[in-house]
């Protein structure tokens, strides 16, 4: 069992990803920790984490936006993007854009997003999909929130039934939130899934094993 505390770690970013200067902006001032109200009436203030370290992958990740990186204690690297990713959607109009997206359909009528979701569970990674929308549900359903240049041929009915299917074939966690919240989302998923890990990987001398 190691301790992810007793290790350095990196959020690996997708270069092709694009619209990210508020997540990476965040995490370089750090995040606000803010008292519990019992402490914060007894005159605790709010704290800041020191910055969250990053990187920009240059050929791009095969699945996903965003994955990690952690260095063990005996300076051996695990990269985890085949463990676990994050797509992230700045908008409705993004995600309505690639579920509808007739042009990237192959021979078997997959669009671009689903077999990325495919691939992701064929070869075991875990997909969290992060929708930067407060109270998403209720403007799917309303159908108004959609901008994109078929947004009148959506049926909000058809478009949730859709969306909930293929996360439900293709076992995808989906977040929604405010974007001033992204950059945390992201690097909580990761941290969490990489200290669960971590728990199951023994050093022996100059490598590491895996024994989950």
């Amino acid at each position: 069992m190691i301790d992810i505390k007793k290790c350095a770690y990196k959020v690996i970013v997708d270069t092709r990803e694009k619209q990210v200067n508020h997540i990476l902006n965040k995490f370089e001032e750090g995040f606000e920790e803010k008292p519990s109200h019992h402490d914060m009436y007894r005159g605790k203030k709010n704290t800041y984490s020191d910055p969250i370290q990053y990187y920009k992958q240059d050929k791009g990740l095969k699945t996903g936006d965003f994955t990690i990186a952690v260095q063990l204690p005996n300076g051996c690297v695990i990269n985890l993007q085949d463990k676990i990713v994050i797509e992230r959607k700045k908008d409705l109009n993004e995600l309505a854009s690639n579920l509808y997206d007739s042009k990237s359909k192959d021979e078997n009528g997959l669009t671009r997003i689903e077999r990325e979701f495919s691939r992701a569970k064929e070869q075991g990674i875990k997909m969290h999909l992060l929708i930067e929308t407060e109270d998403a549900v209720s403007k799917i359903l309303s159908s108004k929130h959609f901008r994109y240049d078929r947004a009148s041929k959506i049926n909000p009915k058809s478009f949730m039934m859709m969306f909930l299917s293929l996360c439900n074939r293709y076992d995808i966690n989906v977040w929604y939130c405010n974007k001033k919240d992204s950059a945390r989302i992201i690097h909580d998923l990761l941290y969490v899934y990489t200290k669960e890990y971590l728990k199951k990987v023994s050093i022996i001398g100059n490598n590491y094993i895996y024994e989950g």
